[in-house]
């Protein structure tokens, strides 16, 4: 099935806020990359530096309380031992190039977001619940916004229907 495109308007938007990014990039990618955990909750943890910018993104899931899977993490830059390595990895089976996309360009585009991680040093984490078409509408609308703020002239939305 083909994947519909999301066009975006000229007009000049609101500045998006990075934890609304990535809990819109979940939300899109909920059915694709969840297949079989349509239950559960994904953690989306990020940590900030003050510099402004994001340095990584790891999301989990748990299916069963107390429980995680690490699903993907995206890296900016390696340690001293150059582990973790820089750039996205998907862990535990789970895998959703429409996701990639997504963290990529979330990652490699951050001065799209400078009010969102300007003095910002720390860990923060965003809990996504399986999402409703409303949220579904948000979240895509959330993105569209963002893209647009990158300058990105359209953005493929991965199929949202249930």
């Amino acid at each position: 099935m083909e994947k519909p495109f999301l066009m975006m308007s000229k007009e000049p938007t609101k500045r998006v806020q990075i934890d609304r990014v990535l809990e819109s990039a979940v939300v899109l990618n909920w059915n694709g990359l969840l297949k079989s955990s349509h239950q559960g909750v994904v953690h989306v943890e990020y940590g900030t530096a003050p510099e402004p910018s994001l340095q990584y993104v790891k999301m989990w899931l748990s299916t069963t309380r107390g429980k995680w899977e690490l699903i993907c993490e995206y890296w900016m830059s390696p340690g001293s031992s150059k582990v973790p390595a820089a750039g996205l990895t998907f862990s535990n089976g789970y895998y959703s190039e429409d996701l990639a996309q997504m963290l990529r360009q979330t990652m490699q585009h951050q001065d799209g977001y400078p009010n969102s991680l300007f003095g910002k040093s720390g860990v923060n984490l965003i809990r996504v619940q399986p999402p409703t078409e409303d949220a579904r509408l948000k979240a895509s609308n959330c993105m569209s916004e963002a893209y647009q703020r990158l300058g990105l002239a359209c953005i493929n939305i991965p199929h949202t229907a249930a």
